[in-house]
């Protein structure tokens, strides 16, 4: 049996299901934020923002944005990119391909747990319409 460094999930008969990594082809292009942030949608919650559009590939790529203005701390800004990427490599299966999605980190972030962080993904992830089978969902008018 092996463990997820981050959120210590463990893969059933010692093979992980999952790859390990963030491999190249599902990491977004830094020519490509620029794009997301002038024509992509935005949804927030208490720990992360994400930025969606549509890329037209047969898969969806994640960036990651931990800013020092935020996490003050070279080990915060690592902590919460390392969240971020396993949330979505966890999460990928879910998702529906042909978009890039920017991750901006809030400070809350780096106290969270990879559960805490995977199960506010989702929530954005649903918001936006990215999990086939499921309408987008609305805000809810109670915070």
């Amino acid at each position: 049996m092996t463990d997820s460094p981050v959120c210590g999930v463990v893969s059933e008969g010692g093979s992980q299901k999952v790859p390990p990594l963030l491999f190249a082809p599902y990491r977004l292009p830094s020519e490509r934020f620029t794009a997301l942030f002038e024509k992509g949608r935005s949804e927030a919650c208490a720990s992360l923002v994400m930025r969606v559009l549509p890329n037209g590939e047969e898969r969806t790529r994640l960036g990651v944005i931990t800013t020092k203005r935020t996490f003050r701390h070279a080990v915060d800004r690592s902590r919460a990119r390392r969240l971020m990427r396993e949330a979505f490599r966890l999460e990928r299966p879910q998702l529906a391909v042909g978009y890039d999605i920017v991750l901006l980190g809030r400070r809350n972030l780096t106290t969270m747990s990879c559960q805490e962080v995977r199960r506010d993904l989702l929530k954005l992830c649903r918001r936006m319409g990215l999990i086939p089978g499921q309408t987008r969902q609305k805000r809810s008018a109670t915070r």
